[in-house]
Parts: C-alpha cells; sequence; structure tokens
C-alpha cells in the first residue's frame, strides 16, 4: 500500500495550505476534516488525478447455519 501523507502549511497571515499524497478518491477530504476541523477551512480545492479514481469496494455476506433444526 501506499504512504499516505498530508502536508500543512500556514503562512505568515494565518492561511492554510494542505497537499495530499497517496489517497485515492475523496478519501483525502475525509482526512483532511479530521483533522483540521470543518470543511468550512476549505476556500479553494484543486483536485489532483488520484481525486478521480474510483476505488473498488466489495461487500460478501456468509450466511452460517449452526446446529441441527430445533
Amino acid at each position: 500500500m501506499t504512504e499516505q501523507r498530508i502536508t500543512i502549511q500556514i503562512n505568515e497571515d494565518g492561511q492554510i495550505s494542505a497537499k495530499t499524497s497517496g489517497f485515492r478518491g475523496d478519501i483525502c477530504m475525509d482526512a483532511l476534516q479530521e483533522i483540521l476541523g470543518s470543511d468550512e477551512l476549505f476556500a479553494e480545492v484543486k483536485p489532483t488525478d488520484d481525486f478521480y479514481v474510483q476505488i473498488r469496494t466489495s461487500t460478501v455476506n456468509k450466511i452460517q447455519q449452526r446446529g441441527g433444526s430445533r
């Protein structure tokens, strides 16, 4: 798995900029919100190509009957 990294910079005026790497899809936005708090802090978002990558997920349900009938 690729290392996930978030680099946060705060300039002299107090403006915050953050850059993510190693994330696929929009999960990076969730990570930034967890660190920075509200998404109201995001004045501008510049998505990279990785932002548009769709993440494949699958769910497997397995039902097993235990024992005999009651």
